[in-house]
């Protein structure tokens, strides 16, 4: 009875201890099994801390280094002047402000402006070679200020002016009686126009002076330009032959032309010119035939172009720019070669004129030969004169012959602002006669404040002129000029 008791007691009993020890069991397992898992994170961590210390070591590596550069520009920023800083956000103002400007006058900003000015005449300093490389002898709209066309291109007129006011002291040689002097003078006041008629190859262009308040027509002419390589001008215009005198007064290097050039070039005429630039440029060529009366002042005072020996005159002329074209009509280098830029030519003139007065009892032929070079604000412009007067046959006398030259440079020393000059010419009237010979010595300074459109000039030079046996005669002048085109 007790064993079937404690049967019913203790298999219960049993089956209760059994439950526990396998739930035991079982727990020790999973705790086993979860105390692997987490010696397996530690050491993970271990790892990754091992890794992140070796990392930060190399960081402090990398931050040491550079703290040391940054220590080492420091350094480096503070031994430079701040001078050069200064320049360049200067330059880089002024080159967003020509971008700004550039823009401001092209065709597309001007027609959305509705503007009818031509493009960038007060701009021409800072435009292309290319662009400026024909402003000399075919259409110049760079010295107009107002435009007015038509829509389709085949009418326009095109009005421009400019000033020059000089002040100059003349120190004269008093062992020849001569009274020191000083003036303000108008030296250039001009009013021009121009444009194109019937189409876009027909143009015209007359320009008045006013020149130390005597007012005249200064140039009247019509030209047609079907071709670059061909071209044709008609009218009373500037001869086609030293390149110092086809290039404007606007333009020069000094305030005048060198006395060679005075004394040889042919000024002004009535005449036919047929002309061009073939091989884009690298050529220019003119054959011309003028009346030979030239632009003298008995002229003004009779008002009459008479051809006092019933000669006409005939001009040959040849040029070539080995290094492409360039505005060679310019006697500065305002554009700023990047590249070096040459030109030689040479002309003669047949029944051509001393002074620009022709005579009438004497066969003359004078020719000229010149070089020019630009580079990166430097330009050097060199021309050699000679000149053979024969007398008629029936007029006796003997032949005469007379030579001159001059060579001049400038280099901008602030580019496109300030400039230095200097130059040396001479003139022998007569190659037969000793100690006649006339000397300049001249050295100036520009300073453009919209290139060629407004600037000043100022330069002194000496004029000296052989006598002979005699003392030489001395002559100096200081002068002082402002220009201003609009």
């Amino acid at each position: 009875m007790f064993i079937k008791k404690f049967k019913h007691v203790l298999w219960p009993l049993l089956t209760v201890c059994s439950i526990f020890v396998v739930g035991t069991m079982q727990h020790c397992m999973a705790y086993g099994g979860e105390l692997d898992e987490l010696n397996g994170q530690l050491k993970q961590m271990e790892e990754a801390f091992l890794a992140q210390q070796k990392m930060m070591k190399q960081m402090e590596t990398l931050a040491l280094s550079q703290q040391e550069q940054i220590k080492d520009l420091k350094n480096r920023i503070d031994t430079m002047s701040e001078k050069p800083v200064t320049v360049a956000k200067e330059e880089i103002k002024e080159n967003v402000k020509q971008e700004v400007e550039n823009y401001l006058a092209s065709d597309e900003a001007r027609e959305m402006l509705g503007l009818g000015l031509p493009s960038a005449p007060h701009m021409e300093w800072r435009r292309t070679e290319a662009d400026i490389c024909d402003v000399s002898y075919t259409p110049d709209d760079s010295s107009y200020a107002l435009h007015i066309g038509t829509s389709d291109d085949k009418y326009s007129l095109n009005i421009g002016g400019r000033l020059q006011m000089r002040y100059q002291f003349t120190d004269k040689d008093e062992d020849f009686g001569g009274a020191d002097t000083q003036n303000i003078d108008v030296r250039r006041a001009r009013v021009y126009m121009g444009g194109n008629i019937y189409s876009k190859m027909f143009h015209y262009y007359w320009a008045i002076d006013a020149d130390s308040f005597n007012v005249s027509l200064r140039d009247f002419y019509i030209y047609w330009t079907p071709l670059k390589e061909l071209n044709a001008k008609i009218g009373y215009f500037k001869v086609p032959f030293n390149r110092e005198r086809l290039a404007s007064s606007q333009r020069l290097l000094f305030q005048d032309r060198a006395i060679a050039s005075e004394t040889f070039d042919q000024d002004r005429d009535y005449g036919l010119d047929i002309y061009g630039k073939p091989f884009d440029g690298r050529i220019e060529y003119h054959a011309a035939i003028f009346q030979g009366a030239g632009e003298n002042p008995a002229k003004r005072i009779t008002g009459k172009d008479e051809n006092l020996d019933n000669e006409l005159m005939y001009v040959m002329s040849l040029r070539y720019n080995p290094l492409g074209k360039f505005n060679y009509y310019d006697g500065t280098d305002l554009g700023y070669s990047e590249t070096l830029k040459a030109t030689v030519g040479a002309s003669v003139a047949f029944n051509g004129k001393e002074k620009d007065v022709k005579s009438d009892d004497a066969d003359v032929i004078v020719g000229v030969a010149d070089f020019g070079l630009r580079y990166r604000g430097f330009s050097w412009d060199s021309e050699y004169y000679m000149m053979t007067e024969n007398p008629e046959s029936n007029s006796g006398g003997d032949s005469i012959e007379s030579d001159g030259f001059f060579t001049q440079a400038g280099y901008f020393v602030i580019p496109k602002k300030l400039e230095i000059a200097a130059r040396y010419s001479m003139v022998d009237p007569d190659d037969d006669v000793s100690d006649d010979i006339q000397r300049e010595y001249t050295a100036g300074v520009n300073y453009y404040f919209r290139g060629h459109r407004s600037k000043i000039q100022a330069d002194f030079g000496t004029f000296i002129t052989e006598q002979g046996s005699e003392q030489d005669k001395n002559e100096n002048k200081f002068r002082l000029q402002y220009e201003i085109a609009f």
